[in-house]
């Protein structure tokens, strides 16, 4: 374009360049003609140039423009893929949306919840889960008659202990006599708290577990027995009972199982939250359907397709699957607007539902706190009442 406008002055200079006038025409008047032709030259080829930068910078402002447009047109596309596959990654991870669904994970929660409460009673001696089932040397130590005297108790528990919890150690010392057989199939299991708390283990360094298989139930029924009331009160037979000492001590009897009790529910409670329960399976179908990041960490959980699931497993993985799961983290940050707001309903839930166990667990400690307290105010005034009541027999007026 410049080169247009330098050409186009050039050929006005040219045409301004003096000539020789004819000769009938004045010096004067050529002299004029000339000097104004050059003045306008002069005029013409500046106004040019101004034109000529002002063409070229609006050109090179329309080529920036132009550069600018299609950048900004690049970048919106690329948005939009990016949000197309944010979308994408957000549809693939849904909570379940439907009703029936979500109706679905809150019944099979509460079966659970239900059948958790009705394992712990079966715990008692006589129940239909108090019947070992593998640790057969354990069920006449386990479910030995209430009154069964400490002799016979004694000789179940160490007879249970010979034939199954027998440690390395143990065998060395007394391998082949009556307290110690053989090495045990679950070495120490019958006086260890970790039976209880993370299940009884085959060998030291085996990994904990919240849902126990059947020997860890009977290892762990075994524990609560000896930690409890390993050797028993005697019992009465009908003349004893008929007499008045037989009463009082029947009363002391069942003082002492009524304040047992408080120790063994809380136990059996501990060990029913670890015991799979067959609803489990159908919960966690419901929460892992639509759910990859979730049925992924289940996938973990091998005793899922066998023993199944018990109530402290399914917590903790409800837990763990967010909290310890990074692909919850790459999920949550794909998730659509729904489905974050319906896992922040379902965590809510959740911890709710933590809230009202720990309601529970308090109320427990407290009762078993009271049983305490009365137990050492028993023992600082049982015996200053005694002695005041025979004062007051001693001296009636």
């Amino acid at each position: 374009m410049k080169r247009i406008f330098l050409s186009l002055a050039a050929a006005l200079t040219f045409i301004a360049t003096p000539v020789h006038a004819g000769c009938c025409a004045q010096p004067d008047v050529v002299a004029a003609v000339w000097g104004a032709a050059q003045w306008t030259a002069t005029q013409i080829n500046l106004y040019i140039s101004k034109l000529a930068g002002v063409v070229e910078g609006t050109g090179k402002m329309i080529i920036q423009n132009q550069a600018e447009s299609t950048k900004a047109i690049n970048q919106q596309a690329a948005e939009r893929a990016k949000n197309m596959e944010l979308y994408r990654l957000g549809q693939q991870y849904q909570l379940p949306p439907d009703p029936c669904t979500a109706g679905a994970i809150a019944t099979h929660g509460e079966a659970m919840h239900r059948a958790q409460g009705a394992i712990s009673s079966s715990f008692q001696p006589g129940g239909s889960r108090s019947r070992l089932q593998n640790l057969r040397a354990a069920d006449a130590y386990i479910n030995s008659p209430i009154d069964a005297g400490p002799e016979a108790r004694a000789a179940a528990l160490v007879g249970a202990h010979s034939r199954h919890f027998c440690d390395v150690e143990e065998v060395k010392k007394y391998g082949g006599t009556r307290v110690c057989q053989a090495a045990g199939e679950l070495p120490g299991a019958d006086i260890k708290a970790e039976t209880l708390l993370a299940g009884a283990k085959a060998r030291p360094g085996d990994p904990d577990s919240y849902t126990f298989t059947q020997k860890q139930i009977e290892a762990a029924q075994t524990l609560i027995a000896n930690a409890s009331d390993p050797l028993p009160v005697r019992g009465l037979n009908k003349a004893e009972a008929n007499t008045r000492a037989g009463v009082e001590y029947y009363s002391l009897a069942l003082a002492g199982q009524a304040k047992m009790s408080f120790s063994q529910q809380a136990m059996r409670d501990a060990l029913a939250r670890r015991v799979p329960v067959p609803e489990g399976k159908a919960l966690v179908a419901a929460i892992t359907r639509g759910n990859p990041s979730a049925a992924a960490y289940y996938a973990r959980l091998p005793h899922l397709k066998t023993e199944g699931i018990s109530q402290l497993d399914l917590q903790d993985a409800e837990v763990a699957r967010r909290y310890r799961n990074p692909q919850w983290l790459v999920d949550m940050s794909a998730a659509s607007p729904a489905a974050v707001a319906r896992e922040q309903a379902f965590m809510m839930a959740l911890l709710l539902d933590f809230q009202q166990k720990q309601q529970l667990s308090n109320e427990r400690q407290e009762i078993l706190l009271g049983q305490i307290a009365a137990a050492l105010t028993r023992m600082d005034m049982g015996p200053k009442l005694e002695a005041a009541y025979r004062q007051v027999r001693a001296n009636p007026q």
